[in-house]
């Protein structure tokens, strides 16, 4: 029964509960175990994160207009840091879904495909008159990207013909290293300053270069599932724990330091694939 002397708040409160108690125990335990068309909404923080990474990506070619480049590349890379993320905490609230995968292979098209192109196109085109080769980048980075990561969504559930490919290396570059190391020129400007030119028509080429590598099927190493010995643990915590401080201290030379040795590791980790998958061959059998 409702006292007439209640204040309005006091009344929706003794409302609230009574309808409370009179919900079915059923739903309450669809909502808790996501039956019947229901589910708890931080399911949704994986593809919220994905969004969050498009806008945050977008948003570089913003600040590239405006020529706030050191925020552009800050904001592309963080943008690639989302996208390492989103995937794990879908796994995590065991909420991966197909409309979940294909967003996020949009959003990376975006990120990854679009963005560095435009940052770079405006960057070079600051400082220098290549006429439409500029745009010409603009769109071969798009494309490779994009075969990229068509070729990725067609493997995803295939059976691979090569497990070693599979579980130790990437084919291609994937597509945020590629992004991240498009903007290698860039990063090494920042670090370097007035005192480092660029040449335009070597950034051209270098970028195409990465491209090329994006869209190839060359062997790449995939970092987290390096093996690593017992006796290498502390070893490996030490160069992890400098790469933080590195980053934390100097960035840019960081970065810097962190994209030329990825590239140069690039010949030796073909020459790793082929020296294993010979070795598989050899006895007979692929599965490593």
């Amino acid at each position: 029964m409702i006292n007439a002397n209640q204040n309005p708040r006091e009344k929706f409160y003794n409302f609230s509960k009574r309808k409370a108690k009179k919900m079915p125990t059923r739903i309450i335990q669809k909502i808790r175990s996501g039956e019947g068309g229901y589910f708890p909404l931080i399911k949704l923080l994986p593809n919220i994160i994905t969004l969050a990474s498009l806008c945050i990506g977008l948003t570089a070619i913003r600040y590239s207009i405006n020529g706030e480049f050191m925020r552009a590349t800050s904001f592309l890379l963080l943008a690639g840091f989302m996208d390492g993320i989103d995937g794990r905490l879908a796994r995590f609230f065991n909420s991966s879904s197909d409309f979940g995968a294909q967003l996020d292979s949009l959003a990376d098209f975006v990120n990854f495909g679009i963005v560095p192109g435009f940052v770079i196109y405006i960057w070079v085109g600051s400082y220098a008159n290549v006429g439409g080769l500029n745009w010409a980048l603009v769109l071969f980075f798009a494309v490779c990207s994009a075969i990229r990561l068509a070729r990725f969504n067609v493997d995803l559930g295939k059976a691979t013909v090569n497990p070693i490919l599979e579980k130790y290396f990437f084919k291609g570059i994937p597509a945020p290293c590629g992004a991240a190391m498009a903007m290698l020129p860039m990063v090494l400007f920042y670090e370097f300053g007035d005192g480092f030119y660029v040449d335009p028509f070597l950034v051209i080429t270098y970028t195409s270069i990465i491209a090329v590598l994006m869209a190839s099927r060359i062997p790449t190493i995939s970092i987290k599932k390096i093996p690593i010995k017992n006796e290498y643990a502390y070893v490996t915590l030490l160069i992890l724990g400098s790469i933080i401080i590195g980053l934390l201290v100097e960035p840019w030379l960081a970065l810097a330091v962190i994209g030329i040795t990825y590239f140069l590791s690039i010949p030796v980790t073909i020459f790793i694939f082929v020296k294993i998958e010979l070795a598989a061959k050899k006895s007979g059998s692929l599965n490593v």
